[in-house]
């Protein structure tokens, strides 16, 4: 099945017209996991004929208001939908005291358990949030004015059977090929094959998400050789590196150095500031230093593949 990023909100603190608060959803395998949730981000879901049903883990990178003000409308929804039977939030330090915070801002009817989840990396950490048969998903600290993370997804690496070595050994369609892949030697004609002379790996997809941040090594640690890479460009370098430095924010060329040293595939810039009408200088600056740069717009998907 294809995975696709749909972008909801690309905006950062002020929404506007054309820009809603931030948020990314990862469609994969029949879920989605959903990557902060500004203010208004059911709506856009609803817009892009979502299944919102199918959002079942939402991760917030930190807690100011562009990033979290949509929470508490869309788990009210999410809790009275059909075929939803829980809701997990993961988030950084502190988020258990703000999800209580936004639970009861309001009179709350849940009718399934939301269950709250954080984490506090040391510096040059990652930490492996969810684990299991087929992806996992990381976290690690960046640098900004509060407690935030970053977040890498990624699908676990296959084993699959190389059909000319198979071949040579006289093995066609077998059950002993099922064995190999799942790593175990086999043994054939009474003789012992070992698993990597039939086998290749196939690596996984990963995607990762880096929002509100300044540089730092985190971010090499948890997005090296992302297949794409989900990050911030709030400012044009040129004009207001000042202003990126003062919010700890990252600027279109400071972005595009970053995905250029850790050998990233694909850049995917968002979270733009409101004082730019059209952000085409913004991916241009980028460009200049990574060319395979996207800007993004809301209500916009991008179908992922591995490169």
């Amino acid at each position: 099945m294809s995975s696709k990023l749909h972008f909801l909100g690309t905006g950062c603190m002020v929404p506007t017209k054309e820009r809603n608060h931030l948020s990314v959803a990862l469609e994969h395998n029949g879920s989605i996991y959903l990557f902060d949730c500004g203010e208004a981000t059911q709506n856009q879901i609803k817009k892009m004929k979502l299944p919102i049903g199918k959002i079942k883990k939402i991760f917030i990178s930190h807690w100011h208001g562009d990033h979290v003000l949509g929470l508490s409308g869309l788990i009210q929804t999410l809790s009275n939908t059909d075929n939803v039977d829980k809701i997990e939030v993961y988030g950084p330090k502190n988020s258990k005291k703000y999800m209580k915070c936004v639970l009861n801002s309001s009179f709350f009817e849940s009718k399934i358990p939301i269950t709250t989840y954080e984490f506090d990396p040391k510096d040059d950490e990652v930490i492996e949030i969810i684990k299991n048969k087929k992806i996992t998903i990381s976290c690690a600290k960046l640098n900004h004015s509060i407690d935030c993370l970053g977040y890498s997804f990624k699908e676990n690496d296959t084993l699959n059977i190389d059909i000319e070595k198979a071949k040579k050994y006289g093995i066609t369609q077998s059950p002993v090929l099922a064995r190999a892949k799942l790593g175990l030697n086999i043994e054939h004609n009474n003789k012992i094959i070992q698993n990597k002379d039939l086998t290749y790996k196939k690596e996984g997809l990963k995607v990762s998400f880096i929002f509100d941040t300044r540089p730092c090594n985190e971010i090499k640690l948890l997005a090296e050789n992302s297949d794409y890479l989900v990050m911030e460009a709030t400012y044009i370098y040129e004009t207001h590196k000042n202003k990126a430095e003062e919010y700890d924010h990252m600027s279109a060329k400071e972005t595009a150095e970053i995905a250029l040293e850790i050998g990233v595939k694909n850049l995917i810039i968002t979270h733009f500031s409101q004082r730019y009408k059209d952000v085409k200088d913004i991916e241009n600056e980028a460009k200049e230093t990574f060319e395979n740069t996207t800007s993004t717009h809301d209500l916009m998907t991008l179908k992922l593949k591995k490169n």
